[in-house]
């Protein structure tokens, strides 16, 4: 535990050998201490997953707490597109994630089924720096996120393939169904969906240790290579980096809040029956360039 944690007395509770530890014993909607918020902050840094439990939290007290994190990104569309405005109110929750309907029409995004490893903004120019996410209503089974480690994932690549993919860079695009590994990239249209070059590999602003930072969902072809040995050669990274030894999967519960760091970690989301319900609040925290 850091000098940060043993002078507030913050429990950090690891959640497993891969990432992630749960903060416990912390009441969210209190006004907490610098010392504690440095804590916590520092508890990011070294397990890249934070998870509190048993919290009650309204929208302005998630909001009040996700600001210690960074300066959290707003809307970019507003809540009546996406059916959203009868269940939130401020501009910093940037959506719910849910498969509720009322009067046959979705009240949130993403609703259904399962969701192959990603990072989020990943295609943007400057991707969020973490994600929140707050449980509200939780399926008896399934619709699990696992998260997973991509400094380790970097760590352990054999060193040629380490050598291939430093000072590279690949595109990733806003593109979901790319999880169709066998589709002809070459042939996809990238200037009709958001899209951005990120580096393969990235440093870390804070910690300054390298993570991988391509996925299954969105990362597509990699610069200078061509589409046959890109496609290879991405494969390859997401076959080593999916492997079980890096991935937390949280089982959720309600009154969870959950911060994950996108700049090292992916997440995914397991399958679940469509017959039960599911709603989670999120804030994005804003991010800079990836170097």
């Amino acid at each position: 535990m850091s000098l940060a944690a043993e002078q507030t007395s913050l429990v950090v509770r690891p959640l497993s050998p891969a990432l992630g530890a749960e903060i416990v014993g912390v009441d969210l909607r209190q006004e907490l201490p610098a010392e504690t918020v440095a804590a916590m902050l520092d508890a990011w840094h070294r397990h890249l997953v934070l998870l509190f439990r048993n919290q009650s939290l309204s929208e302005d007290e998630q909001i009040r707490f996700a600001r210690h994190f960074g300066g959290l990104q707003e809307r970019t569309r507003p809540a009546e597109a996406r059916n959203e405005a009868a269940h939130i109110k401020h501009p910093e929750v940037t959506m719910l994630v849910s498969n509720i309907r009322e009067n046959g029409k979705l009240i949130g995004s993403l609703p259904d089924g399962e969701m192959h490893f990603h990072s989020d903004q990943c295609y943007l120019e400057k991707p969020a720096n973490g994600t929140f996410l707050y449980a509200i209503e939780i399926p008896g089974q399934g619709g699990d996120t696992l998260f997973l480690n991509m400094y380790k994932a970097y760590e352990t690549l054999p060193a040629d393939i380490k050598a291939r993919v430093d000072g590279k860079k690949a595109l990733n695009a806003y593109i979901y169904d790319s999880t169709t590994r066998g589709v002809n990239r070459a042939k996809l249209d990238f200037s009709a969906h958001p899209h951005f070059a990120q580096p393969i590999v990235r440093t870390h602003p804070d910690t300054r240790r390298k993570a991988l930072y391509v996925n299954r969902l969105m990362t597509w072809t990699v610069e200078g290579m061509t589409d046959d040995d890109g496609s290879a050669l991405l494969d390859r990274l997401f076959d080593h980096m999916e492997q079980d030894q890096f991935i937390y999967a949280h089982q959720w519960r309600v009154g969870d809040l959950v911060l994950w760091d996108n700049r090292c970690t992916l997440h995914a989301r397991t399958d679940f029956s469509d017959k039960e319900r599911r709603m989670l609040r999120r804030h994005v925290v804003r991010g800079d360039r990836a170097f």
